[in-house]
This record gives structure tokens, C-alpha cells and sequence, in this order.
């Protein structure tokens, strides 16, 4: 391995750091407030993307639930007189269309809980905000990118890219394009850190003096 190559996580994106993506992240600004409320066992995990959707949305929060102490009600980070919906397609789930926003009270906040299926429902159950605010699924909509993980059924998709749909629907296509990309950009590189992926053939290419190798060289 070159000595150039520093393998220190980077603290935001947690790539190393010679694969740092932050520079690349669009810092989209939105009128649609985003709360990501992430499981603590699932917000460690190099494949958990709601740290990506935290570097990539300008005023994103992002909490954690299930450690101890017990963070405060994620509530509080709702905006006063907003509409919360949350992106949670289970049982009762309406589907998020331009149609059901015009017909909210008042302007809609996104309130995403993440974390493995099952967690992601403890947390709609047990939390207050989520239980008792609208659920909202996706449309139908295929999306033929990178994965990080292989769910069943095969619907299921990150939380990025759920997320960047929704805001498809809540801001536009403006949004939810460069989203898109620089998730595809920080996949790929997880997935070269993986050995899954030759150096030349990861999108967008890699800063530094990393970048000429050649394209049979793997990272990792």
C-alpha cells in the first residue's frame, strides 16, 4: 500500500482519509426540514448513509437513539407549526405525492428513522413524534445504482437514496440530482475500501496523487 495513502477515518464521512468524499458533498438547501433520528448500533457502521445525507443537505439534523443517556425528544428539533411526515412505509403509509403535500396544513417536515427494519419500527412505535405523526411511502421509482447492502425484499433501498426521492417529490428533481450523484460517488469508494471495485473504474474518479494509478490496482 502507498505510503501516501492515509487510512485514517475521516470523522464526517468516514472513508479514509486519502478517499475523503466531503469535499464532493452539494450541501443542497432545502425548504423541507430533514430529521434523521438514527439507531446508535446502525449510526457506526461504515455503511450507514445518514452521515452522508447529514454532510450533503444544508440544516440536516441528525440524532441518535437507543444509547445511554437517553437523548432529548427529537421533537424539539421539528420547526414550530411545521407538518411532520415520516418516511416509514409500513402499515398505513400514504404515498408521498406533490397532491398530498399541497393538502397538508402547513409547510411539511421529513422525519426519517433509520436504522435495520427492525429497529427503524421500534422507533416508529416507541417515539411519540413518530407514532403519532403521518406516515408517507415512496411512489414507485427504480433506482439502478450502487449498493452498499443487499436487503430482501428487494424494494427496500439505503436510507440516502429513500430520502433523496422523497425530496424528489418535496423540492424537485434540482434536489434530488446532485443527491444522487454524490452518493454515487461515496458508494463507490466504500465499495473499492472493499476490494469490490478497481481503482479506475470508480465514479467521478479520486483527488490527489492517489488518482493516476492504474486501473487493475485495488484499494483497500
Amino acid at each position: 500500500m502507498s505510503a501516501d495513502r492515509d487510512q485514517t477515518p475521516c470523522p464526517a464521512c468516514r472513508l479514509p482519509v486519502w478517499l475523503c468524499v466531503c469535499a464532493h458533498a452539494p450541501r443542497v438547501a432545502t425548504r423541507t426540514s430533514l430529521l434523521l433520528i438514527v439507531h446508535v448500533h446502525d449510526l457506526g457502521r461504515t455503511s450507514n448513509t445518514a452521515r452522508l445525507l447529514a454532510l450533503a443537505v444544508r440544516g440536516a439534523t441528525l440524532v441518535g437513539h437507543g444509547g445511554l443517556p437517553a437523548p432529548p425528544d427529537p421533537a424539539c428539533h421539528v420547526p414550530a407549526g411545521a407538518t411532520p411526515l415520516v418516511l416509514f412505509p409500513g402499515r398505513g403509509a400514504r404515498t408521498l405525492t406533490a397532491e398530498l403535500v399541497a393538502a397538508l396544513p402547513s409547510p411539511p417536515a421529513l422525519v426519517v428513522p433509520d436504522g435495520n427494519w427492525k429497529q427503524a419500527g421500534r422507533m416508529v412505535k416507541r417515539l411519540p413524534l413518530l407514532a403519532g405523526a403521518a406516515k408517507v411511502a415512496l411512489p414507485p421509482r427504480v433506482f439502478t445504482g450502487p449498493a452498499l447492502r443487499r436487503n430482501r425484499p428487494g424494494e427496500r433501498m439505503s436510507t440516502f437514496v429513500a430520502v433523496a426521492q422523497a425530496l424528489a417529490v418535496l423540492e424537485g428533481e434540482a434536489v434530488a440530482g446532485p443527491l444522487l450523484d454524490f452518493y454515487r460517488r461515496a458508494v463507490d469508494r466504500m465499495l473499492l475500501v472493499r476490494g469490490k471495485l478497481r481503482l479506475g473504474d470508480v465514479y467521478g474518479g479520486l483527488d490527489g496523487p492517489c488518482s493516476s494509478s492504474g486501473p487493475s490496482e485495488r484499494g483497500g
